[in-house]
């Protein structure tokens, strides 16, 4: 496979190099594997249940790690570095996928304020996955833990992200072995600029309600 070193390396926001705890959380879990398929797995699914929740875009991998949640951004991050510290390929995967209006509509109807501060909502949104090789690249999303996706679905809330398509039909995936340059990019061009940290924790908020009626029997 050509330029498998670029997969392999930290950067900044990919920080596993300079910070053990991400090297021993990603060994702690994957003691007794047996091959590079059943180590990601149990590396992905640490990450995926993380929470989800709204927050910056340039999200160290181990700021997620430390806080224990992230956007789908923070939270890919999170699960490449802690597979390049395994020695296991990955890298990011960038689209935009339609906006998830109904998701969005229903945390501004619950909160005023955000409503105020998101304004109109838009029509396309970026999203961030993870590919991981395993015998050939492989595509994982994060992103949203359990609970949270059963609480959608009790609010009736659709779970599929739709990729945007161009005129012919195709999708337009960027895919990256860094995602410093375009995180901060993203981050520079967010519409939320103003209180930004207390609309993240009012969005986060209703995120979590949708959480907690996920995880009732």
């Amino acid at each position: 496979m050509e330029r498998i070193e670029e997969f392999l390396q930290a950067t900044e926001l990919c920080d596993f190099d300079t910070r053990a705890a991400i090297r021993g959380r990603a060994a702690q879990l994957v003691q007794g594997c047996t091959d590079d398929r059943q180590t990601f797995q149990r590396v992905y699914e640490f990450v995926r249940e993380l929470p989800y929740g709204l927050e910056d875009w340039d999200v160290k991998a181990s700021e997620t790690l430390r806080k224990g949640w992230g956007m789908c951004s923070g939270k890919t991050n999170l699960l490449v570095a802690m597979s390049r510290a395994l020695s296991i390929p990955a890298r990011y995967r960038v689209f935009k996928i339609k906006a998830e209006r109904r998701l969005l509509k229903h945390v501004v109807e619950q909160n005023k304020y955000v409503a105020a501060q998101f304004g109109n909502l838009p029509p396309v949104q970026d999203h961030v996955q993870c590919e991981v090789y395993l015998g050939g690249w492989r595509v994982f999303d994060p992103s949203r833990d359990t609970g949270f996706e059963n609480g959608l679905r009790k609010l009736g809330i659709p779970l599929e992200r739709i990729p945007v398509a161009d005129a012919q039909g195709a999708v337009h995936y960027e895919i990256m072995a860094s995602i410093d340059e375009w995180a901060r990019a993203r981050q520079n061009s967010r519409k939320v600029r103003d209180d930004r940290e207390l609309v993240f924790a009012r969005v986060n908020v209703e995120l979590d309600k949708v959480r907690r009626l996920g995880r009732r029997p």
